[in-house]
C-alpha cells in the first residue's frame, strides 16, 4: 500500500508539470490521468445454441433478468453536461460517387447523373421498392454496382410488438448508367445497426428485440434471397453470457457480385457498436455482471445481497471471402459513454467507458408476496482504454473528469477529445499518438454546449459549435499538428445562420481538406441557404450563402473535378468554387 502511495503521488506531480506547460488551460482544471494496470477480461466461451429452445430460453431469462430483481435505469448522478457529437463522413450516405456519376437516393428510388460540369445531366431513375416504413438507408457503390441498404417495417398499429423490422438490401447492375438493372433483393432480419463493404462483401449487422418474435414456431433467425427463406441453423447461434437484454443481433454478409448471402451468425444479445478494420467486424455490448449472496433473514424478511457492474463486452468477427468466424474478444470495465466512443483508427481499438458498480439489496415478505430493494452504494467512474486489433490493451488513462466525470468522449485525428459535466467552458484532449503512452495534454475553449468533431486532413480538425443561451453556432478549426499541444487555430461566428440538419448526419456536412471548403444547408431569417466558408490554412473566411431555388435539409455536397456538386432531391447544382458562381442545374424531377 505504502509502495502504491507512493507511486499515485508522483505520478500526479508528473501530471500537474505536464499541464503547467500546455497552452492555454483552465484554472484547477477537472481532468488527470493515472497510469495503472491496463486490466481485460477474457470474454469467455460462447457456446453455440444446441437448439431453437435453447435459443428461446436464453431470451427469456435475459428478458427477466434484471426484471425480476434490478433495474439499473438511469442514474439519478448520471453523467451531465455539455456534449461531443462525431461528424460522420459520407461513406454509406444517401449519394455517393464513382469520379464521373454521382448516384442519388430519394424516397422512391436511385438517381444516376453524370459529372461532366455545364454538361451535366440525368442519366437514369429507377425505382427500387420499400416494403413499409423505410429508414436508416445507406447507399454503397461497387464496381459496376449500387447497393441500397434500407430498414423496412410493416407495423400495422394493432400488434407492433409483434412486428418484425427487417433490413433490405436492393442489389443494382450499374455497367450502363441510363438502364440499371436488377440483380438480387436480399433481406435480414432485424433493425439496422451497421453496415460496411469488406473487399466485395456487403457485411449488415441487424438487432431483433425478444418481443418481436413470433408467440408459436421457429426463433431462430431468418434471412431472405430473391423471396427464399434461409433459417440460421443452431450451430451458428452463440449464446452470450450475462446477457443484459432481450435480443438477437445477427451479422449476415452478402455478395456485391451476384447479391447471394454468403454467411450469417448470431448472438442472443444486443450489439450497440461496430468498429470496421481491413477484414474485422468488433460488436460492442454492455452487460451487467451482477452476484447474489445467499439468502439471510432479518425478520420478517428474506434477505439477499447484490452487487452489479457495468462491463463493455468485445467480439471480433473475421470476414474472409465472404465468410464469417467469431474469432475471440474481451471484457473491459465499465460501460460505452455511448455508442460512438469505441473507434478503431490505424490499428489501435479507443474506447471511452464510465465505470458503474452498484451494490442493493432485496427484502422478501413471504407472507405478505411483496420485495423491496434498497440501494447501498454506487461508485462511478471514467476511462479510456487502448487495443491493438487482437484485442491486448496498450495503455490506459483512468479516473477522468474528477468526481463529476465526463459527459462526452469523441475520437478525431489522434486526439481524444472530452467534455466534462462541471467545466461547460473547456475541451480538453489526450494525446494518444502513442498508444502505449497516452496522455492528458491541456483544455481549450469549449464553444457551445454541443461540438461536433471531424478529422480535416492530417493536421487541422474542424468543430461545428452549437450555442448557449444568447451565443450563435460557430464553425472552429483545431491545429493538431503537434498532438501533445493541440491549439485552436480559428474559429468563425455564424451570427446570421444555424446548420439546416442534424449536426451528425451522415454526409450533411461538406468538408474537402484539400481546397478548405467547407459547405452545409443553412437556416436564416432569409429562408434556406447553402452556406460556404473556405479555411486558406490560417483564417475561416465565410464565402457565399446561395440562395438556390430549392435547398432541402438533406442537400449535400461534392467536389469532383474542380467543381463542387450541391445535390438535393429535386435539383443538382453545378458551382464554380472559386468564383462562387452556379454554372448549371440539373433537374432530377421524375415524368
Amino acid at each position: 500500500m505504502k509502495y502504491r502511495t507512493i507511486c499515485v503521488t508522483v505520478a500526479l506531480c508528473l501530471l500537474l508539470t505536464v499541464l503547467a506547460g500546455c497552452g492555454d488551460k483552465s484554472e484547477g482544471a477537472p481532468l488527470f490521468a493515472k497510469r495503472g494496470e491496463a486490466e481485460r477480461a477474457p470474454l469467455g466461451d460462447l457456446l453455440p445454441a444446441a437448439n431453437a429452445e435453447t435459443v428461446l430460453a436464453a431470451l427469456s431469462a435475459a428478458g427477466q433478468t434484471h426484471a425480476s430483481a434490478w433495474d439499473p435505469g438511469e442514474p439519478e448522478d448520471s453523467h451531465g453536461g455539455p456534449r461531443l457529437e462525431s461528424g460522420a463522413p459520407a461513406a454509406g450516405d444517401t449519394v455517393a460517387t464513382d469520379g464521373s456519376c454521382i448516384y442519388m437516393l430519394d424516397s422512391y428510388g436511385l438517381i444516376i447523373l453524370s459529372a461532366a460540369g455545364t454538361a451535366s445531366e440525368r442519366l437514369s431513375y429507377t425505382r427500387v421498392e420499400r416494403p413499409g416504413n423505410g429508414w436508416s438507408e445507406r447507399l454503397y457503390l461497387a464496381p459496376e454496382r449500387a447497393v441500397i441498404v434500407c430498414t423496412g417495417s410493416d407495423a400495422d398499429g394493432e400488434d407492433v410488438w409483434r412486428d418484425s423490422a427487417q433490413v433490405h438490401i436492393t442489389l443494382l447492375d450499374t455497367a450502363d448508367k441510363r438502364n440499371p438493372r436488377l440483380l438480387a433483393e436480399t433481406a435480414v432480419e432485424g433493425s439496422w445497426v451497421d453496415s460496411c463493404l469488406i473487399d466485395g462483401t456487403l457485411c449488415i449487422v441487424t438487432q431483433r428485440s425478444f418481443l418481436s418474435l413470433p408467440e408459436e414456431g421457429d426463433v431462430l433467425p431468418c434471412l431472405w434471397e430473391n423471396d427464399e427463406e434461409l433459417r440460421l441453423q443452431p450451430g451458428d447461434v452463440y449464446l452470450c453470457q450475462n446477457p443484459s437484454r432481450a435480443a438477437v443481433t445477427v451479422v449476415a454478409s452478402v455478395r456485391v457480385e451476384d447479391g447471394r448471402v454468403a454467411d450469417a451468425l448470431a448472438f442472443t444479445d444486443g450489439t450497440e457498436s461496430v468498429c470496421v478494420a481491413d477484414d474485422v467486424l468488433i460488436l460492442s455490448r454492455t452487460r451487467w455482471d451482477e452476484t447474489a449472496s445467499a439468502p439471510y433473514r432479518e425478520e420478517p424478511y428474506t434477505v439477499v445481497d447484490y452487487t452489479a457492474t457495468a462491463r463493455t463486452e468485445l467480439k471480433r468477427v473475421r470476414v474472409e471471402n465472404g465468410g464469417l468466424t467469431l474469432d475471440g474478444g474481451c471484457v473491459l470495465e465499465g460501460a460505452l459513454t455511448d455508442p460512438a466512443a469505441l473507434e478503431l483508427r490505424n490499428g489501435i481499438l479507443r474506447a471511452a467507458t464510465q465505470t458503474d458498480s452498484r451494490s442493493f439489496s432485496a427484502y422478501t415478505d413471504e407472507k405478505h408476496g411483496w420485495t423491496n430493494y434498497e440501494g447501498r452504494s454506487h461508485s462511478r467512474g471514467d476511462r479510456l482504454t487502448l487495443l491493438d486489433v487482437d484485442l491486448n490493451v496498450t495503455g490506459l488513462l483512468t479516473d477522468l473528469g474528477g468526481d463529476h466525470g465526463v459527459s462526452a468522449c469523441r475520437f478525431a485525428g489522434s486526439l481524444a477529445w472530452l467534455r466534462t459535466a462541471e467545466d461547460r467552458a473547456s475541451l480538453y484532449a489526450a494525446d494518444l499518438s502513442n498508444p502505449a503512452a497516452p496522455a492528458m495534454t491541456g483544455s481549450l475553449p469549449g464553444r457551445g454546449e454541443t461540438l461536433s468533431l471531424r478529422s480535416f486532413g492530417a493536421e487541422t480538425v474542424l468543430g461545428l459549435a452549437a450555442p448557449g443561451e444568447g451565443e450563435t453556432w460557430q464553425l472552429v478549426v483545431y491545429d493538431v499538428r503537434d498532438p501533445a499541444n493541440p491549439r485552436e487555430a480559428d474559429s468563425l461566428a455564424l451570427s446570421d445562420w444555424s446548420p439546416a440538419a442534424g449536426l451528425n448526419d451522415r454526409g450533411a456536412l461538406f468538408a474537402d481538406p484539400a481546397t478548405g471548403l467547407i459547405g452545409f444547408a443553412a437556416q436564416g431569417e432569409t429562408g434556406m441557404r447553402y452556406l460556404l466558408v473556405r479555411w486558406d490554412g490560417e483564417r475561416l473566411r465565410e464565402q457565399e450563402a446561395f440562395a438556390l431555388e430549392y435547398i432541402p435539409a438533406n442537400v449535400r455536397g461534392l467536389l469532383l473535378n474542380g467543381l463542387l456538386y450541391i445535390c438535393g432531391p429535386g435539383e443538382v447544382y453545378v458551382v464554380d468554387p472559386d468564383a462562387m458562381e452556379v454554372l448549371a442545374t440539373v433537374s432530377n424531377a421524375v415524368g
